[in-house]
């Protein structure tokens, strides 16, 4: 076999794409085990099935017969107090420990909610997962990637730097870049809730749930 022809992964950055994005692979996997166990437990776990009936019931009923302004500063608030729960938890050196928690317990809740809808409402509740949850839903899932990215990143350079005694000037620099980019994530989770509050006045009254 000629040289020329062999494949090396080295050739198209794979190995250099994993070590500059190895935390974000590593968060994404907390979240896609999470959301298989939530379909796991979804029906097994009787706490988590009464948790997401009952959420299913409330984004119906904030979708139905509501503005489009109600429904996409709803659909905002919901998300930014994910973000804010991140952001919190993110100012803490308990933040690498909190941080990926919460990527797995989103993934649990991400899980279990399709799993609830087929289960409880079959074909109805696949097309209305398809269309009106999963598009929004995934542009989210993007700024709530990014955002525990941050919060796990900053909590641990948070203690390295206490327990290293450096500066609190230091420190201060780099909280105001934490606190900015969570303000421009923040502003790309309005994209979310408009999508979120489009696709509900198009599409709700056709499902009937």
């Amino acid at each position: 076999m000629k040289k020329g022809t062999v494949l090396r992964l080295r050739g198209f950055g794979f190995f250099e794409f994993i070590s500059k994005n190895g935390l974000l692979l590593f968060l994404i996997f907390l979240l896609s085990a999470g959301i298989f166990l939530g379909v796991f437990l979804q029906g097994r776990v009787r706490f988590l099935s009464l948790y997401i009936k009952s959420y299913l019931t409330r984004y119906i009923e904030l979708r139905s017969g509501q503005s489009f302004f109600r429904i996409a500063v709803d659909s905002y608030l919901s998300a930014l107090f994910s973000m804010l729960l991140l952001f919190a938890a993110g100012s803490s050196m308990l933040g690498s420990v909190l941080v990926p928690i919460a990527a797995i317990t989103k993934g649990v809740l991400l899980g279990a909610f399709p799993a609830v809808l087929y289960s409880q409402y079959a074909v109805k509740g696949i097309a209305f997962h398809a269309v009106l949850v999963l598009p929004s839903a995934l542009l989210f899932l993007i700024v709530y990637l990014l955002s525990v990215r941050e919060s796990f990143q900053f909590s641990v350079m948070m203690a390295r730097l206490s327990l290293s005694g450096t500066g609190s000037c230091d420190l201060s620099g780099h909280f105001k870049n934490y606190c900015g980019r969570y303000l421009i994530l923040s502003i790309f989770a309005v994209l979310s809730a408009v999508l979120d509050a489009v696709l509900s006045l198009s599409f709700m009254g056709r499902f009937g749930l």
